[in-house]
Formats: C-alpha cells, sequence, structure tokens
C-alpha cells in the first residue's frame, strides 16, 4: 500500500472514531460531521524537521519538527526511540562510519511526516582495548649515580587514558601518554622503586623497575641544570553539524545567512563545507569571523521556490558543515632538572628534555648552578647563572671560583658544561 493510501486509511479511521464519539450516525449528519473534523479538529499536517551536531561518537539532534508522536531512526540498528516535542535528544554510535538518521512524525488522525539526514561519525570505538607499554626503560644520565643523580625514563604507552607514576620517594604525578622520554632527579641517596601505571576506566597496566642513588664523596662538584618550560596548551577539536535554512516559500527570495556559535571558551580555526550538495542553493559558502568566534554559512536560492522545497524533504535545507574548535589555555611552568658530576679539567653533557608539544608560544629558560659536595650539610653552591637566578643563562657562559673555572656551551641537545683549573 502507497503512503499516501496508508495516510487516508488511518485518516479515514479516526474520523470514524471521532462521529462515532460524538453520536452522530450516518447520512447528511454523518457528511456534515466529516467536514467539522476535516476542516476544524484535525490539526495540521505534521513536519520532521531538525538539525544535528556531532561531537566524537555522540550525535545530538535539535527538534524543530511538529507533530503529536513519532519516533527516531538513527541507521546503526539500535531500537527505535521515541519522539519528544521540542525536546532535544542525543545518541552515542558504537562505531565511526556514515549513517541516516529519520524522524517520523505523526499526528493523532495518523498523518506522517518523515525527514532523512546523512551523518558523518569520524572518531571513536565501542570498547577501548587495554593499555599497552612498550619500550619501559630507566637509565642513569651520565656515568655516576650520585646524589642528586638524574636518570631518564622512556617508554610508549597506547590506548591509556592518563598515566600514574610513583617514584618510590613520594613523589606521584599523573600524565598523559604516547611516547614518552622524561628526565627525573633524586635529590638524596637511596634505592627507589620507580613504578608506571598506564589507565583507563576499566583496566590497567604496570611497569616497575628500581633505581639506585649513591652518596656522593665529599668534595664533589655537580653540574645542575633547570630547563623551564611555559607557553599555550592548544585542544583541537574537530565538528560536523548541520545546518538548517528554512526554504522559501515567495518568489524571488532574497539571499541567505546562518550564524553559528562556537562552544563557551572554544574558537573556530577553520570551516569547510561538507557533502552532500544541497538542491536549490547556489553561491554557497562558509565564513569564519574575525574574531573566530562563530562561522555564518551564506548562500542564494536557485529555481522555483517549491521545487526546491520538495528537493530539500521538507521546510528546511541541510546544509553539512565541518569545522575545528579551537581552546587556548595558559601551561603551567614546568620545571626539569638534570644533573651531572663534573671533574676537574673534565666535563659532563646535560641533556635537554624533549620540548612540549601541542603548544603555541613556547618558552624556554636555562638556569644552571655548580654545587660543591660538604661533609655535612646541604652541598655549597660555588657558582650561578643567572646570578639572581632570575631570568635564562647567556650562552656561552663563563665563570671562576677559587682556583676553577666554569664554562657552558648550548646546543641542539644538550648543554654542556665543563670545569678547568685555573690560576
Amino acid at each position: 500500500m502507497s503512503e499516501p493510501a496508508a495516510e487516508k486509511k488511518g485518516s479515514g479511521w479516526m474520523t470514524a472514531a471521532f462521529i462515532g464519539l460524538i453520536g452522530v450516525g450516518g447520512g447528511v449528519a454523518g457528511t456534515y460531521a466529516t467536514a467539522v473534523v476535516n476542516q476544524v479538529v484535525k490539526p495540521t499536517r505534521p513536519v520532521a524537521n531538525f538539525s544535528i551536531s556531532t561531537d566524537g561518537l555522540t550525535v545530538s539532534c535539535r527538534n524543530h519538527a511538529s507533530g503529536d508522536s513519532g519516533w527516531w531512526d538513527f541507521g546503526d540498528g539500535t531500537p527505535l526511540e521515541p519522539f519528544a516535542a521540542e525536546k532535544p535528544i542525543a545518541h552515542v554510535y558504537t562505531k565511526p562510519g556514515n549513517f541516516t538518521i529519520k524522524l517520523t512524525v505523526r499526528n493523532y488522525f495518523a498523518d506522517e511526516n518523515e525527514r532523512s539526514v546523512p551523518v558523518e561519525i569520524a572518531t571513536g570505538v565501542k570498547d577501548a582495548p587495554a593499555p599497552i607499554v612498550t619500550g619501559f626503560a630507566v637509565s642513569p644520565v651520565g656515568s655516576h649515580s650520585t646524589a642528586p643523580a638524574t636518570f631518564r625514563i622512556t617508554a610508549d604507552v597506547a590506548h591509556a587514558d592518563s598515566c600514574l607514576w610513583d617514584f618510590g620517594d613520594g613523589r606521584v604525578e599523573v600524565t598523559g601518554g604516547g611516547k614518552i622520554d622524561r628526565m627525573v632527579t633524586f635529590d638524596k641517596p637511596g634505592t627507589f622503586a620507580v613504578q608506571l601505571f598506564a589507565l583507563t576506566d576499566k583496566a590497567a597496566v604496570k611497569q616497575a623497575t628500581t633505581v639506585k642513588v649513591d652518596a656522593a664523596p665529599v668534595g664533589t662538584l655537580t653540574a645542575v641544570l633547570k630547563v623551564t618550560d611555559g607557553g599555550n596548551w592548544v585542544v583541537r577539536l574537530p565538528r560536523t553539524e548541520s545546518v538548517a535554512i528554512p526554504v522559501p516559500n515567495v518568489k524571488n527570495p532574497q539571499p541567505f545567512t546562518k550564524l553559528v556559535q562556537a562552544r563557551a571558551g572554544f574558537t573556530i580555526s577553520d570551516a569547510t563545507l561538507g557533502t552532500p550538495t544541497v538542491p536549490g542553493v547556489k553561491n554557497l559558502k562558509v565564513a569564519v569571523a574575525a574574531d573566530k568566534r562563530s562561522l555564518t554559512v551564506l548562500g542564494e536560492w536557485a529555481g522555483d521556490p517549491k521545487a526546491v522545497h520538495q528537493a530539500a524533504g521538507g521546510s528546511d535545507a541541510i546544509i553539512p558543515v565541518k569545522y575545528t574548535e579551537e581552546r587556548i589555555t595558559p601551561l603551567q611552568r614546568s620545571v626539569t632538572m638534570v644533573t651531572g658530576t663534573l671533574t676537574t679539567n673534565g666535563r659532563c653533557d646535560l641533556p635537554l628534555p624533549p620540548s612540549l608539544q601541542g603548544i603555541t608560544g613556547a618558552t624556554r629558560e636555562y638556569q644552571i648552578e655548580i654545587r660543591q659536595t660538604r661533609a655535612t650539610g646541604p652541598a655549597d653552591v660555588v657558582a650561578r647563572v643567572p646570578a639572581d637566578g632570575k631570568g635564562s643563562a647567556p650562552f656561552p657562559w663563563q665563570a671562576q671560583a677559587g682556583t676553577l673555572k666554569f664554562g657552558a656551551t648550548l646546543d641542539a641537545n644538550a648543554v654542556v658544561v665543563t670545569a678547568t683549573l685555573g690560576k
């Protein structure tokens, strides 16, 4: 049975039920009652209209429909979900892909209308795999592991939401996963258990090793490099939104514009039109505002409005837009300490920590201290640059303390510190 025939059957049934309810029989009275129902009681035909936006595996549908009942079909084989007038709805897909969302609405007299909108789900998976840690290694920087001693930790962490570090000396940190290359310095002698826990909300994987730090002999010269990194952390989120443009019902319609605002705290870095093309529209484009807080979809109607209305499949033309939202937040300045043992007329190479990724406006400052171990109490600081501990050291750097001359140069991978016996 065709859709119009089905609608006619449903509408006739409802009309008969209403006539029976008010107690009107056949003949002229029945004819009169049918006219009343069709012209006065019968509501307007329902319209299935909605717009969508995606965030990872989640699609949100903003309802612009009219109707008394209906259902949503999200095109992924999941059960139909009931329609509620003027109420938005969200659906989570189990995997990326291209789907079609269909809304069907109905009034009390069984008149139906439906609309289908394609959606692209680009990221996310249903069940995240367990974390994997490979290449976990902890090695001393330099040939001596005397306090303060720096160790380099490397690992490759996959499928982890976060990493929990326990260094065995009271320090606990939480970081991200991925490729890990970091420096950790132990100020005091001892044996420490270094543990890495790669975590998700459902699983955890542990890697551990032990490091031993010896006490430095009296008179030991230690070069201490402090590297301070700063900048702005950048988060970029790809988004897809179906922009609904009302189809005009007048001749010679005017060009249209539709504004899409960025979410609070975000700006829009780029925007492009998605596919498929929209019938009945020409000169379609999208522009990002100068302040990047919004984008505008612009275009012109082409052809007969009735034909455009029919091609759109409803009262709105759906224009897919892909854009990237960006949030920039100041990064808390991080300090990495790298140490090495100096000998008279010798040198030590202090490797630089990797530059921070995913930041803009990166800054890096260097401070150097030369310390000498005493029999008791803290080590003496025999040379320092900058002298007041503020700002960044100039390179090359030279200083003298008693009969010792110190120097430092900066290359791409390390700060090279030297100590020579002078006059």
